[in-house]
């Protein structure tokens, strides 16, 4: 006789921790090639946000304080 187990009974799968001596490789990082970089070449002269740099607006506003201040805030 064989036995259901209810759904739920199991709470998950565990990891098996990676046997000793075991790593990942990391590919070495390749140039972009030419067209990938004159695209990031044009969208810099247009001011645009360009892939793994930071975004100079988005540091702004997210640096901004949560409220603003001043004599339409000072809430009277």
């Amino acid at each position: 006789m064989t036995t259901l187990e209810a759904p739920g009974a199991r709470t998950g799968r565990r990891r098996r921790p990676a046997p000793p001596g075991y790593e990942e490789s990391v590919p070495q990082r390749q140039p972009d090639p030419p067209i990938y970089q004159a695209l990031l070449a044009r969208w810099a002269a247009d001011g645009r946000t360009l892939p793994g740099r930071r975004d100079p607006e988005w540091s702004r506003v997210a640096g901004s304080p949560i409220w603003p201040a001043g004599p339409l805030y000072d809430g009277e």
